[in-house]
């Protein structure tokens, strides 16, 4: 080293940037998730709309199947409702139309009983949620 040349220092610290410089990091604005039948935006919290929306609603179709809707608090149905709930805890599956009107009449179609199965549902003895299934 030249005597001429001035020393440099090494630092294991890097001085904190200025405070322009600093990075603020960014607000992620959760996701915004539609109601996939009427497509709108939550009107309530957004964590009150995601779980009106997560609740499934069965219904027969035209061809005979179930069919899993899904409705945001603004959209669902009021009236011809029925309700299957786990005997443990009581998790629920809402029923309307045609579907609702036969388990109101203490049925139960042969379609919605292979569906629970399916989903892992157990009606016997007592009718069960797949946490509860066993």
């Amino acid at each position: 080293m030249n005597q001429d040349e001035p020393a440099t220092q090494l630092s294991l610290f890097e001085p904190a940037p200025a405070e322009a410089e600093q990075r603020i990091p960014e607000q992620r604005v959760p996701d915004v998730r539609l109601c996939p039948n009427c497509h709108r935006a939550p009107a309530s919290s957004p964590e009150q709309h995601a779980r009106d929306i997560d609740q499934q609603w069965l219904e027969i179709t035209a061809t005979g199947q179930i069919a899993v809707r899904r409705f945001c608090a603004a959209c669902q149905p009021h009236y011809g409702l029925e309700f299957l709930a786990c005997e443990l805890c009581g998790l629920d599956l809402f029923l309307i139309g045609e579907l609702a009107h036969e388990v109101a009449e203490d049925r139960l179609p042969t379609v919605l009983l292979t569906w629970l199965a399916a989903e892992g549902w157990s009606p016997h003895p007592v009718l069960t949620c797949p946490a509860h299934a066993r």
